[in-house]
């Protein structure tokens, strides 16, 4: 039997992994389209999909056209802009790499957390701006430029979603010496206790935490999850992290908390909107820290067997007719192999 798998998204100069595909009967299409008619056109019969770029829509209209499809991998490890539904409704597993940029991710949030805490921008600004020589004896200059610095290992991290990035973020924050609460309900108590977390709800982190790190999928749940009464309740001298996905937070009120003060600044790789705009306010705020979604990166995350082989890994699993390892939708399971496994 031949397959058509189809790659999304080209990436000039990377291996997708294709040689995996040297024991299947299987013909790699590698394109990339960005709106719902180009990926219908493309997709429509194809065994698996391959897509990689957050700006695909992979909404039901293009989703239910994949009649034929078995696999769909996105190439991250969120998965919100896939329609979950309508691929559950085609037997269509779905699958991340939940083991991508974990070590990435929490060490970026750990760095947001730290330069902000130690408020190194802005201590950078003001010695290129005055060479003004912040030692033990110019206290009141340190103060008047930077304060209020705080000892880390009196502070305390909040962490919204104890996954795996998020469980990473913690044992971080603990090696510094730093109190980590957590809220995920998802997680039990005891097993946030078994990695030194100290189980907290939602309103307990908000009121206890010195830096709020947002870990958490995005969902129906998280989504718009820090809005104007959440910033009232967490400390004027707080900060918000989020390495996540832009949505959990509303921008809006996120821009009035930090211009009114109700926070003290935030570390954002992510935005409620993405591309962001030239014109978008939350470039002229000196208290926040914009990496533009870069978190993921490193010369190790990037390299195609950490990225694309796993994707394909996946492919060549659901192709044979065994059900992938990262399936996501773990509900169709026995109605996919029914289907998919008898055709392999």
């Amino acid at each position: 039997m031949s397959f058509k798998v189809v790659n999304t998204l080209v990436v000039p100069g990377v291996s997708y992994g294709e040689e995996l595909l040297d024991s299947l009967d299987a013909t790699l299409v590698t394109g990339s389209w960005f709106t719902e008619d180009e990926l219908i056109s493309h997709t429509k019969d194809a065994d698996a999909v391959i897509c990689a770029s957050p700006g695909q829509p992979w909404n039901r209209r293009v989703i239910k056209t994949l009649s034929q499809c078995r696999i769909l991998a996105t190439m991250s490890i969120g998965y919100d802009r896939i329609h979950l539904k309508t691929a559950a409704e085609l037997d269509l597993a779905v699958i991340n790499i939940p083991e991508f940029c974990i070590d990435e991710v929490s060490s970026q949030a750990i760095a947001f957390i730290m330069a902000l805490g130690r408020r190194l921008i802005p201590i950078d600004r003001a010695f290129r701006a005055t060479q003004t020589n912040f030692s033990p004896g110019n206290r009141k200059g340190v103060a008047d430029y930077v304060a209020p610095i705080f000892r880390m290992r009196d502070q305390t991290v909040g962490i919204v979603g104890l996954g795996k990035i998020g469980t990473a973020v913690a044992l971080k924050a603990k090696g510094l010496g730093m109190r980590v609460i957590a809220y995920d309900p998802y997680v039990l108590g005891g097993v946030m206790r078994s990695r030194g977390v100290e189980p907290v709800d939602f309103d307990a982190l908000l009121h206890e935490s010195d830096y709020i790190s947002i870990n958490a999928d995005l969902n129906e749940e998280t989504r718009g999850m820090f809005g104007p009464e959440e910033f009232k309740k967490m400390k004027p001298t707080s900060y918000l992290i989020n390495t996540a996905r832009g949505k959990i937070v509303r921008q809006a009120a996120l821009i009035h908390a930090l211009k009114e003060g109700l926070i003290a600044g935030a570390g954002l790789d992510v935005l409620e909107d993405e591309p962001i705009s030239s014109g978008n306010p939350i470039l002229d705020l000196p208290n926040v820290i914009l990496t533009g979604h870069c978190a993921w990166y490193s010369t190790t995350s990037d390299s195609p067997s950490e990225y694309w082989h796993k994707g394909m890994e996946q492919v060549v699993m659901a192709l044979k007719g065994e059900w992938p390892t990262y399936a996501v939708n773990p509900e169709i399971k026995e109605r996919w192999i029914e289907k998919w496994g008898k055709r392999a």
